[in-house]
């Protein structure tokens, strides 16, 4: 688990923020208070490990203290940012204020959310098994449509 933290502005703290990745998806678990100040540095660490499209990524805000509502909205940006590049968030372990903020900003309706890390894997793991059976379809009818259409140009 490595700490991630960038450089902050004058006179603030910085965001520890602990990365991990288990079975291609990449968990980021920050430390302490995500605000205005710090959510930034969340984001600049998402941006990090999103390099590529389809990225899966946990957010677990089991040891986030407290959050506000700018947090909250730079979560749902890189939520959406996942999305249209086919990949996927999902957040994971917030508790006692940290939930009740969740719950009250609205993100817990527009954006994945699951109550542990295990329960936010098993989310995408189900996620990509989904995406590639469909992209398995996808090549199988490609190929039934050539090979109707040589049959037919054969004919």
């Amino acid at each position: 688990s490595l700490a991630w933290s960038s450089d902050s502005e004058e006179g603030s703290v910085p965001l520890p923020i602990h990365r991990s990745d288990r079975q291609g998806i990449s968990i980021l678990r920050p430390e302490g208070s995500l605000n205005e100040g710090t959510s930034t540095e969340l984001q600049d660490a998402v941006g990090e490990v999103t390099e590529s499209d389809g990225a899966m990524v946990v957010i677990d805000l089991s040891d986030t203290n407290a959050a506000s509502s700018h947090a909250f909205r730079v979560l749902l940006r890189v939520s959406k940012r996942l999305k249209s590049s086919g990949g996927r968030l999902v957040v994971c372990g917030a508790r006692g204020a940290v939930q009740s903020a969740l719950e009250l900003s609205g993100l817990a309706r527009l954006c994945c959310v699951r109550r542990t890390t295990d329960e936010a894997l098993a989310e995408l793991m189900v996620e990509e098994r989904i995406v590639r059976l469909a992209r398995l379809v996808g090549d199988l009818l490609r190929r039934a449509e050539e090979r109707h259409l040589k049959s037919v140009g054969a004919a």
